[in-house]
C-alpha cells in the first residue's frame, strides 16, 4: 500500500505549518518579553521578529497572554524534566533539595532570555500566587510548594533544624533570585557553575548551619 492510499497516514501540512509558526512566535516573544517585559511587549514587534504577519500571530495564539502562558508552560515542563533527572540519585532529602535548586539555577543560566523575562517581573518569585502573571504565577506557587515539601522531608530526616517549611522555601527562592540578578547585573563576571556553587553552599550554611 502506498502512503497516498491511506489519507490518515499523510501528515497534515497545515498542522506542520502551525507548529512551525508556533515555534517561531514563541522564540520571538521570549526575546521581546526579555527586552521589554510583558506589559510593554507589542504583538507587532513579536510578529516582525518571528517573520510572520500579525494576522498569523493571532491565528496561532489568541493574544499576548496566551503566548506568555504557552512559553512558561513549555519552559516549566523542560525545567521539571531536568530537575527530575538530576535528583533521582540524591543520597538524602537535603541533597535532593539542594541538587534541585542547582538544576533550576543551571537551567535559567542556560536560557538567558527566559531568565531575563523572569527577572523583569521584579522581586516577587517568593510571593507565589501573589506574584507573576498567568501561568508564571502558577509556576512560582508550585515551585514554592515543592521546595516546602523538600524542606519538610529534610527536617523529618534530621538534616535540618525545625523551621517553617514555607518560610524556608521563600528563603531559598529569594536567594536564587538575588544570586542570579546579581550575576546578570555584574555582566556575568564569573562562570555560571561558580555562581551555582556559591548559591548552594550558602544555602546549605543558611538552612543546616554547615558553615566551616
Amino acid at each position: 500500500m502506498h502512503l497516498d492510499d491511506n489519507p490518515a497516514a499523510v501528515p497534515d501540512i497545515r498542522d506542520a505549518r502551525r507548529r512551525m509558526y508556533q515555534r517561531q512566535i514563541l522564540a520571538a516573544a521570549e526575546r521581546e518579553f526579555s527586552a521589554s517585559g510583558f506589559t510593554d511587549a507589542r504583538m507587532e514587534s513579536i510578529a516582525a521578529a518571528a517573520g510572520v504577519s500579525l494576522s498569523t500571530v493571532y491565528k496561532t495564539f489568541s493574544g499576548k497572554l496566551a503566548i506568555w502562558d504557552t512559553l512558561h508552560d513549555e519552559r516549566m515542563r523542560a525545567l521539571l524534566a531536568e530537575v527530575d533527572t538530576v535528583t533521582r540519585t540524591a543520597a538524602s532529602p537535603l541533597e535532593r533539595l539542594l541538587t534541585g535548586v542547582a538544576a533550576v539555577a543551571r537551567f535559567l543560566t542556560e536560557h538567558d532570555e527566559y531568565l531575563h523575562l523572569n527577572l523583569r517581573a521584579g522581586f516577587g518569585w517568593a510571593s507565589g500566587a501573589d506574584g507573576g502573571r498567568g501561568v508564571q504565577r502558577t509556576v512560582w506557587s508550585a515551585g514554592l510548594d515543592t521546595l516546602a515539601g523538600g524542606v519538610e522531608a529534610s527536617i523529618a530526616a534530621g538534616e535540618l533544624p525545625d523551621i517553617r517549611p514555607r518560610v524556608a522555601a521563600g528563603m531559598i527562592v529569594s536567594a536564587l533570585q538575588v544570586w542570579l540578578d546579581d550575576w546578570v547585573r555584574t555582566s556575568r563576571d564569573r562562570q555560571a557553575d561558580t555562581v551555582i556553587e556559591e548559591l548552594t553552599t550558602r544555602l546549605r550554611w543558611l538552612l543546616a548551619g554547615d558553615a566551616p
